[in-house]
C-alpha cells in the first residue's frame, strides 16, 4: 500500500472521530441545561368595585292591623267612645323601580351603598258603625265609617355587605324605607245623622303623607358579563305605626266636638328580580 493511501485513510479516520465528540460533548452540554418554564397566566377575577344603575320588578305584601274609633261628646258613658280593633288586611301588588348604587370590594369582601325606588300599589279597607259595635258598610240610622288606606310607592336607602364568590355575590342588607301612603276616612251618616246628633251628614278626609321605617333584607348576584349583572332579592319594611283622625263640625254632633280616629300598623314583605348595568366593568387580575 503507498503511503498516500495510508495518510488518506488515516485523514478519514480522524474527522470521523472529531464529528462523534462534537456530537456526544453537544449531548452532554444539553443535558446540563435545566428546562425552561412559561408561567401560566393569572386566572381572571370578577371585579365588584364601581357604580352600577338598573331596573327591578317583583311583587309585594302589605299587612295592616290596628284599631278604630268613634269618639263624641254623648251623655251616655259607652257611646262617648267606641273603640274596635280593626280587621287584619293582607293585600298584594306588582311592584316596579329602579336602583343605584355603589361597591368597594376588599378581597371578598364587598360593601355597598344602595338606593331604590318602588312603584306599586295595595289597597285596604273596612266600614264599622259609629257607636255601635258592627263591621256592615250600611247606615242603621246611626251613620257608619269607611276607611280606606293604600300604599303607591316604597324607597330606600340602605347599606349591603356581602362576600363574593368570584361573579357570585350573596349579602345582606338594611337601612331606612320611606313609604308613600294616601288614607281617607268618610262618615257616612245621610239617614238620621251620626250616632245620635239627628244632623245628616257626609263628610270624608283624606291623609297624604310618607311614613319613615325601616328595611332589612338579603339578596344575590350574579355578574353575566363584566358589566351586566343580574340580581335577586327579599326585603322587609316596616312602616311603623300611623295615626289619622276625621273631625265632624260640632252641628253634625249635637254642638258637640265628636268625629273618628284610625290607628295601624303597616309591614311589607317585597320580592323582586333585576339587571344592572355596571360601570366601568373591567376585570383585574390578582
Amino acid at each position: 500500500m503507498s503511503c498516500r493511501i495510508v495518510l488518506k485513510e488515516l485523514l478519514a479516520g480522524a474527522v470521523t472521530a472529531a464529528g462523534i465528540l462534537c456530537i456526544g460533548l453537544a449531548g452532554a452540554n444539553a443535558a446540563d441545561i435545566p428546562p425552561r418554564y412559561t408561567k401560566a397566566a393569572a386566572a381572571a377575577v370578577w371585579d365588584w368595585t364601581g357604580f352600577y344603575a338598573g331596573a327591578d320588578i317583583g311583587g309585594a305584601k302589605a299587612t295592616t292591623g290596628g284599631r278604630s274609633n268613634f269618639f263624641q261628646d254623648d251623655d251616655t258613658p259607652e257611646f262617648a267612645n267606641n273603640p274596635q280593633p280593626s280587621p287584619a288586611s293582607s293585600t298584594s301588588s306588582a311592584i316596579g323601580g329602579v336602583h343605584l348604587g355603589y361597591n368597594w370590594q376588599i378581597s371578598h369582601l364587598v360593601l355597598g351603598l344602595e338606593g331604590d325606588w318602588q312603584w306599586m300599589s295595595t289597597k285596604h279597607g273596612f266600614c264599622r258603625q259609629t257607636d255601635i259595635g258592627s263591621d256592615t258598610c250600611s247606615d242603621n240610622g246611626r251613620g257608619f265609617l269607611t276607611l280606606q288606606g293604600e300604599t303607591r310607592g316604597i324607597g330606600t336607602v340602605r347599606g349591603r355587605l356581602g362576600y363574593a364568590f368570584d361573579r357570585v355575590l350573596v349579602y345582606g342588607t338594611g337601612g331606612v324605607a320611606f313609604v308613600d301612603t294616601r288614607d281617607s276616612i268618610t262618615a257616612d251618616c245621610q239617614l238620621a245623622g251620626c250616632a245620635n246628633s239627628g244632623t245628616r251628614n257626609l263628610t270624608t278626609a283624606t291623609f297624604s303623607s310618607v311614613k319613615i321605617g325601616w328595611v332589612a333584607g338579603v339578596g344575590a348576584e350574579v355578574m353575566l358579563s363584566p358589566n351586566w349583572i343580574l340580581r335577586s332579592e327579599y326585603l322587609r319594611v316596616d312602616a311603623g305605626s300611623t295615626s289619622d283622625t276625621l273631625n265632624l263640625a260640632p252641628v253634625n254632633c249635637l254642638g258637640a266636638p265628636c268625629g273618628a280616629s284610625w290607628s295601624r300598623s303597616q309591614r311589607y314583605d317585597i320580592g323582586r328580580i333585576g339587571f344592572s348595568y355596571k360601570f366601568g366593568g373591567a376585570t383585574r387580575i390578582d
